[in-house]
């Protein structure tokens, strides 16, 4: 769903014109923005425009506008979209029928090149009435979940012309260009479109976005060395309030009380400024938290053996379960009981006070297979373990942070060990060892340079092993339980061919646009609710690939019986799948046998497959 955010972000420090005081903060500003939403709210960096300094010339943002937001194919109406300015403003005299209504002057954003000579005539800016046109024609065309963010200032007396005067205020009077100019660089869109500009970007009844601004008009948006003011607190206020229920009026307010000292009052226009910010939309359900009921000392968690849940896994209780917003951390709790799907846990101190949630998030699994890891020497890693220190006391290996409770041990050559990792100068290498993996199924994978997210991968790598060398020792199903891999007609969705599943191996070769489907068969005398599960050895990655419907009171594979899943007439024959471009190695059955919560007489069954890569 972070694909469903989009934004344009200019900053501006350094300007062309050398009548216009620079600012300082500008450019760090957007910068940061860009972090918070491809961090936190993890936004892909190519639904990211960034305009910096000399790059922000009007033309320039003027067509990247039109390219990245209204003509992007890859928008959805209702998508999140966020424009944001961080810069100068400044005014100008209005032009005769300029807009409705008698004005004095006109607001404009100050691009690079503003008050400078270009092909259309001097320029004079963007200005509302431009601004408004552009927003009105993305409304149109992308819906209007458009949000508005400007960390610039309109006041209404002109400022000295001394440093004292100017220096930290991100306003510059524009001394050459004409009020004709504005007529010039009008957007095209906004001719013979009747604009009210008595407020200018600050009309209350705007229906096309909201507009979050740094001050009311008249007043000074100032920034220091470390950034806008108002940017940053907006980006302090994220990390201090939940978002995902915030409105945008509320969350103007709290703005405010973090700048009412410097007398800078953020504002917060439009008609849709009751709405939770963004609409929600980068706000969806968080996949790691898992819900939590019962008393306040004990508690059931909706996670049992078939996730990974042992005697001894650790969680801790949240508020709720909304992606990219703040979500502390209420309590913790360990595991004394473990059923297939469920499991009953205590507070892991009775003496501290605790708070109550309604979701969980494991910390520590308690994983029993140990997951080794091979960690290279290069010149960088033997510098940065000189060199830079763990300030947050967290675990370490060999100074990459990981997780605790995923049993990760550090080997001293890499034929005894499930990973290699390797930290370069630009990039850090990690390899697949693990021997259930085939000896083709090896790629080395490179990752970003990011000491954070090399303790991710880490930590992932370690959940996937531990998942993938889980087994029940009881065995209750031992050659109770058979699967086969045929190929599926895409057009009638039925079998096509023998079983590809042969000894335990499917080599299976790629062909575009092929489908298969898998066949489980059960000998037993138990009825099943079985989960097929698609392991990728070429990465860290789990994916679901069938689940029985919850609210189904039948169990999909009965005793005696079989399942197609991906067939006409399965439960799920619309759903064929896709067939990776390797081979298929051995399924591991993983099962487990416990009566299920809602009175559902069964036991489960997790097959997981394997993915290896083809030899070239």
């Amino acid at each position: 769903m972070a694909s469903r955010v989009f934004a344009l972000l200019i900053g501006i420090d350094d300007y062309k014109s050398g009548r216009i005081w620079n600012l300082e903060a500008c450019a760090h500003d957007a910068q940061r923005m860009k972090q918070w939403l491809m961090q936190d709210l993890q936004v892909p960096k190519e639904n990211i425009a960034l305009l910096l300094n000399q790059e922000g010339t009007k033309r320039r943002i003027e067509d990247t506008f039109m390219s990245h937001l209204v003509n992007n194919p890859a928008i959805a109406k209702g998508d999140a979209l966020i424009v944001y300015f961080a810069g100068h403003g400044s005014t100008l005299r209005a032009p005769p029928d300029w807009c409705e209504g008698k004005l004095g002057s006109v607001q404009v954003l100050c691009p690079y090149d503003h008050d400078t000579k270009g092909p259309e005539g001097r320029v004079a800016g963007i200005s509302d009435r431009s601004l408004f046109a552009m927003l009105a024609e993305l409304s149109l065309i992308k819906g209007d979940n458009i949000t508005l963010i400007l960390d610039c200032c309109f006041p209404k007396a002109q400022l000295g012309s001394s440093a004292r005067d100017r220096r930290f205020v991100r306003y510059t009077p524009t001394l050459k260009a004409t009020p004709e100019d504005l007529f010039l660089g009008l957007w095209r869109g906004a001719v013979g479109r009747s604009f009210r500009g008595e407020f200018g970007f600050f009309q209350d009844d705007c229906q096309s976005h909201v507009l979050l601004a740094a001050c009311r008009p008249g007043e000074k948006a100032l920034e220091w060395k470390e950034g806008g003011k108002f940017t940053s607190e907006l980006l302090t206020v994220k990390d201090v309030l939940p978002l995902h229920q915030m409105k945008y009026s509320d969350l103007s307010e709290h703005l405010a009380k973090g700048l009412t000292h410097i007398q800078q009052h953020p504002v917060c226009v439009g008609r849709r400024k009751d709405r939770v910010f963004l609409s929600g939309v980068p706000f969806v359900a968080d996949a790691s938290l898992v819900p939590v009921n019962g008393e306040k000392d004990r508690l059931r968690l909706e996670m049992g053996a078939m996730h990974g849940v042992v005697e001894g896994t650790e969680f801790s209780v949240h508020d709720h379960n909304r992606f990219g917003s703040i979500n502390p951390s209420l309590d913790s709790f360990r595991v004394y009981e473990v059923h297939p799907t469920w499991s009953l846990a205590r507070r892991k101190s009775m003496n501290k006070p605790g708070g109550r949630g309604s979701w969980a998030r494991i910390t520590r699994w308690n994983s029993r297979t140990p997951f080794r890891v091979y960690v290279k020497r290069t010149c960088s890693s033997i510098l940065r373990r000189l060199f830079v220190r763990n300030k947050n006391s967290e675990a370490e290996l060999d100074g990459i942070p990981v997780k605790e409770g995923l049993n990760i041990v550090q080997v001293e050559t890499s034929a005894k060990a499930d990973m290699s990792v390797g930290v370069h100068t630009r990039d850090v290498r990690v390899q697949n060892l693990d021997h259930l993996v085939p000896p083709t199924a090896h790629p080395l994978i490179r990752i970003e340079k990011d000491r954070s997210r090399s303790g991710v991968i880490l930590s992932e790598a370690a959940r996937f092993h531990m998942h993938l060398h889980r087994t029940n020792p009881a065995k209750p199903f031992h050659e109770s339980l058979d699967m086969e891999i045929f190929r599926v007609d895409p057009h009638t969705q039925r079998r096509v061919g023998p079983n590809l599943l042969v000894d335990g191996t499917a080599a299976i070769s790629h062909s575009e646009g092929a489908r298969y489907a898998v066949v489980l068969h059960n000998h037993s005398d138990t009825d099943l609710w079985p989960y097929l599960a698609y392991m990728d050895s070429n990465g860290v990655d789990i994916q679901l690939l069938y689940h029985p419907q919850p609210s189904h009171p039948i169990p999909p594979l009965r005793k005696r019986s079989y399942l197609d899943i991906g067939c006409t007439g399965s439960e799920q024959s619309s759903s064929a799948y896709s067939c990776p471009p390797t081979p298929v190695p051995p399924p591991t059955p993983i099962v487990e046998s416990k009566d299920q919560p809602q009175n559902w007489d069964t036991a489960l069954v997790c097959v997981i497959m394997r993915r290896a890569r083809a030899k070239s």
